[in-house]
């Protein structure tokens, strides 16, 4: 069996040197400064659409913006579901293992806490009040009916991909030009979740130690929870486009409606899905756990994104 103890002590020292406290980094009584885009364009596609003035393609980077931070608060719910049972695994075993699996869990905890915090700041300082997605219980139990592996490829996808999303579009001179409270939010949410990429490996070499023959069916479950988020964030789409013909007070034309539907499915597809996949860290904690599985997702790229 694979010594790993050494390597979930790191990961608890990590964690303890980044850790941050909610109500420092986002006070409960936070206004929101409205005048600057929250997020960049890479991830919004706001300044592309045509027909929008330079006043509409900021409420749609906002709305944007706050539904990419619900989106985390709502995904985080499995991850949770998933940390737990985890170091449930761990009762009577590996206490190491099992504390640096209840840190991941009550990180996931405090980062819902976060983003709930942030959209009800949104939500109090915005025009209108943004529409969100409230199914998450619903969509949590159904990535948890998943294996453990399955789940915990999806999410170490989704980890990493945070890390691109703040690397590629947050760090550096970009900010520069962004709401400084919002980078803070994601550099410190980046901070925690890389921790917990280390641990999302650790668990999945766990499993392959133990199951040998489990990888094959486990990617296959990865490429079903792609379709199922996939699914998911054309739901808020949706939503994005009401909130955002309310905030306008117009309706968009059939041409237009469909242009905006088509260009910002795009935006949600490559933002969530095609940058996790191509993330230099996620490939190759893949190409450790075994060569087939890093070719398996670069077969299953293209349906996602386009070099």
């Amino acid at each position: 069996m694979l010594n790993q103890t050494t390597e979930y002590q790191s990961c608890i020292q990590s964690s303890e040197k980044v850790s941050w406290r909610l109500d420092e980094l986002l006070p409960k009584d936070t206004v929101l400064d409205f005048s600057r885009r929250f997020l960049s364009d890479e991830l919004t596609g706001a300044e592309s659409i045509p027909f929008l003035n330079a006043e509409e393609r900021l409420l749609l980077n906002h709305i944007r913006s706050n539904s990419y931070a619900h989106l985390f608060l709502f995904l985080e719910e499995y991850a949770v579901a998933l940390a737990s049972q985890r170091a449930g695994l761990e009762l009577h075993g590996n206490a190491t293992h099992m504390r640096a699996l209840l840190r991941f869990t009550e990180e996931e905890l405090k980062h819902q806490q976060l983003f709930a915090r942030f959209t009800s700041a949104f939500a109090r300082g915005f025009k209108v009040v943004p529409a969100l997605l409230d199914n998450h219980v619903e969509v949590a139990r159904a990535i948890m009916a998943k294996s453990n592996l399955g789940v915990l490829i999806f999410n170490l996808h989704l980890e990493l991909m945070t890390q691109q999303h703040y690397l590629e579009t947050v760090r550096g001179n970009k900010t520069e030009t962004l709401d400084p409270l919002f980078c803070n939010l994601l550099k410190h949410h980046w901070l925690e979740e890389a921790q917990h990429t280390r641990l999302d490996f650790l668990e999945a070499q766990k499993i392959l130690a133990r199951e040998p023959d489990t990888l094959d069916a486990a990617l296959t479950e990865y490429a079903e929870l792609l379709q199922a988020l996939r699914g998911t964030l054309n739901a808020q789409l949706a939503l994005d486009l009401q909130t955002l013909e309310k905030v306008v007070g117009r309706a968009f034309t059939p041409e237009e409606h469909q242009h905006l539907a088509e260009s910002q499915e795009r935006s949600y597809v490559w933002g969530f899905i095609g940058m996790g996949m191509k993330a230099p860290l996620f490939l190759s904690r893949l190409r450790a756990l075994s060569p087939m599985a890093e070719q398996r997702v670069l077969e299953l790229a293209p349906t996602y994104y386009c070099d």
